[in-house]
């Protein structure tokens, strides 16, 4: 007993002690942690998509109310501005400049509106009317024709160079994957859930931009409430680094978002010149189609191709639209190798080398998302980067200059 009262007034032994416990409670814990790995990050995932969920129309209006404030403005500050005069009284005069913002972000989304509906009636005229005025039997003839004379080939081919046993087996599996497949996604339980997941996105989006709207009616509101905001919940100085952070990840986002455009003009240029030079009617409206449609990772070239083969086949047969989507395919090709890295590289301040290799392992691990968020989180990845080097070439330049040990040069 005499001993225990000993070993618990010595320090040494209760910080020992202490030492053992908490650093077996860690790796406890730790073990727990790795043993339990996939479970957690599913907990976790499926955490984060419901919240995600719940707040989609807020997320769907922040982003448009962000992707329109610069339209905004510019009818704002440019075109209202000289037709609507406002008054010298003070309180009349918010009262105008709200009104008339409010009026501004109306006529900001009639007109995208508007430029959609144009876009999409545009190709329903165009490609409508060349059906209407072109001999369909012959153009179905051609089809027909084109499908026979390469079904022959396929077979001589097949006959040749595939075992027929092999051929068996593999046309059996896959007509039992077509056959599982349609059962599994073409049954009315899934026809109701799309269709009602469709409804719930339409709705999302559409409450999406009524607070899209309030957002931009009231921005000096919520800008001045957010302010507040951090300044009462960060001290000054994380504030301040704060502060300064978002407002740099804003010139990536908006940069970035300008070089989008920037590469979409370049797009729509070369696809136009292309489809010109083959003799594709419309081809003008076409490549401008292609080039808005570049925008969207992924689909949106495919999405481009899909009038030009369209208007090809309409006009000059099968092998003219597919001339028109060869055609296409370049373009995309001399984009994504060096337009896209060299355009948008310039604008967010990143190397072409550097967005290729950010769109490549930023798609392998997030798919299309990824590949859409490539290059403005490697701007921010940059900034931060940058932030860093910056602090540690002051603290270098400060001890070299306080003559406080031997500091290597500071490479530029």
């Amino acid at each position: 007993m005499d001993k225990l009262k000993i070993l618990l007034k010595d320090n040494t032994f209760i910080r020992h002690t202490f030492f053992i416990v908490f650093n077996a409670i860690l790796l406890y814990i730790l073990y727990f942690l790795i043993k339990n790995i996939g479970s957690i990050t599913g907990g976790l995932h499926h955490g984060f998509l419901v919240l995600m969920d719940a707040f989609k129309p807020l997320l769907i209006g922040l982003v448009l109310a962000y992707l329109l404030n610069p339209l905004v403005s510019f009818v704002d500050g440019k075109l209202l501005k000289l037709l609507v005069r406002l008054p010298d009284d003070p309180i009349k005069l918010e009262k105008k400049k709200n009104t008339r913002y409010l009026i501004s972000v109306l006529i900001s989304y009639l007109f995208v509106i508007a430029a959609i509906l144009a876009i999409l009636y545009g190709f329903a005229v165009m490609l409508i009317g060349r059906i209407s005025f072109t001999n369909v039997p012959n153009m179905l003839q051609d089809l027909m024709g084109t499908a026979i004379k390469y079904e022959a080939t396929l077979q001589t081919w097949i006959q040749h160079n595939i075992p027929h046993d092999i051929l068996s087996d593999k046309v059996t599996e896959f007509t039992n994957y077509l056959m599982s497949w349609i059962s599994e996604n073409m049954s009315a339980t899934t026809a109701i859930s799309f269709v009602t997941s469709l409804g719930g996105n339409i709705v999302d989006f559409v409450i999406g931009i009524i607070i899209s709207i309030y957002l931009m009616k009231d921005k000096k509101f919520f800008l001045g409430l957010w302010r507040k905001f951090l300044h009462l919940l960060l001290p000054q100085k994380a504030n301040a680094v704060f502060t300064e952070t978002l407002h740099d990840i804003n010139v990536v986002l908006s940069r970035f978002i300008r070089g989008a455009l920037l590469d979409s003009l370049f797009v729509a240029i070369l696809s136009s010149i292309g489809l010109s030079i083959m003799g594709l009617e419309a081809a003008v409206f076409i490549g401008v189609f292609a080039g808005l449609a570049n925008v969207i990772p992924y689909f949106g070239p495919v999405l481009g191709m899909i009038p030009a083969f369209l208007m090809g086949l309409c006009t000059g047969g099968f092998w003219h639209g597919v001339l028109a989507v060869v055609i296409l395919l370049a373009v995309q090709q001399i984009d994504s190798n060096f337009i896209y890295p060299k355009v948008v590289g310039s604008s967010t301040g990143l190397k072409p080398l550097v967005v290729l290799l950010a769109v490549s392992v930023f798609g392998y691990f997030g798919g299309i998302v990824g590949m859409l968020l490539a290059v403005p989180l490697a701007g921010i990845i940059q900034i931060f980067v940058l932030k860093w080097v910056r602090r540690r070439e002051a603290k270098l330049i400060q001890k070299r200059r306080s003559g406080k040990g031997k500091i290597p040069p500071i490479m530029d």
